[in-house]
């Protein structure tokens, strides 16, 4: 039994596609693939679907966590297979939709035996900024440090800890998992035109500026003061923004009209680091939308045996 895969980069539309879908085949249920999503309270700065929207369709693997607790790819990995597992077994159909690119890997191809986090590493590790990390991190592995970023402290901390630990590079190591995708998968990839896609990432940020982003990430915080969720796009810009920390090095709007442009500018970056990852794997199908719109729904009906009307 196939099943398929909705991925693309942040604000392509990827939920209002999964939705049409599943209104057309209600035996569909969907596993999240976001890992924003999986957190509980964190819902207008991960664009995260409705009540609505979660009452009228089952969702799996969305608010299980609280934003301090840890969530792997090994964790989203199992929980994922066992839901996939649970809907087939009930008669149902799963999708997973979702924009996470390690998840998704280790979704298709698998995961490797990762040794355990030493703690003597870590505290040493800890100490460092992360421009020094994604400097050690650059010069070691250059292809990891692009994929992870200079900011996702948590990464890179794994990343050089697994580099010292086993003398391997985080790329050697995830290349040891299996070459071949699991063929059960159909990875449909989705993306917009530039120009399209910046116009829908400035008005998305607007909305949830508008909505209360603002006041979420104040509450979250109040309550989660720690949590490494609250670093994610949009909220970590929330919090310079509460601290009075602008960016150093460049002429910002004041106020909330700045911290949009921070967080557009933010998400423009997380798009630039998705479509490397995407563009990566060979085994997905591209879809521009609107241009491929009708293309794409077809390919996902075919998946579902639905018959589709032009």
């Amino acid at each position: 039994m196939k099943i398929g895969i909705l991925t693309g980069t942040t604000a392509a539309g990827k939920t209002a596609i999964a939705l049409e879908l599943v209104a057309r085949h209600p035996q569909i249920e969907i596993v999240n693939a976001d890992s924003m999503l999986v957190y509980r309270g964190m819902d207008i700065g991960t664009a995260k679907p409705s009540r609505e929207e979660l009452r009228q369709v089952p969702h799996h693997l969305v608010d299980i966590r609280d934003p301090e607790e840890p969530f792997t790819a090994g964790d989203f990995h199992a929980l994922a297979r066992q839901a996939i597992d649970e809907i087939h077994a009930r008669g149902k159909r799963a999708l997973v939709v979702g924009g996470t690119g390690f998840y998704l890997k280790a979704l298709l191809y698998g995961l490797w035996q990762a040794p355990k986090a030493d703690p003597a590493l870590r505290r040493e590790l800890e100490r460092l900024a992360n421009p020094a990390l994604h400097a050690e991190l650059a010069a070691r592995d250059p292809e990891a440090a692009t994929r992870i970023g200079g900011n996702d402290r948590y990464r890179l901390i794994r990343a050089l800890e697994l580099l010292r630990l086993t003398g391997k590079s985080p790329t050697e190591l995830e290349a040891q998992v299996a070459p071949v995708p699991d063929p059960r998968f159909e990875l449909y990839i989705i993306d917009r035109p530039n120009p399209e896609l910046e116009t829908r990432i400035g008005a998305r940020t607007a909305a949830m500026l508008e909505q209360g982003l603002v006041g979420e990430t104040r509450a979250l915080l109040a309550k989660f003061p720690s949590a490494r969720a609250l670093g994610a796009v949009g909220y970590a810009q929330v919090r310079a923004h509460l601290d009075q920390l602008p960016p150093r090095g460049r002429k910002i709007r004041p106020g909330l009209e700045g911290l949009s442009d921070e967080i557009a500018l933010a998400t423009r970056q997380l798009v630039k680091r998705q479509r490397t990852w995407l563009r990566g794997q060979a085994v997905g199908r591209w879809f521009i939308l609107d241009r491929d719109l009708n293309e794409l729904c077809s390919a996902l009906d075919a998946t579902y045996g639905i018959a589709h009307e032009s």
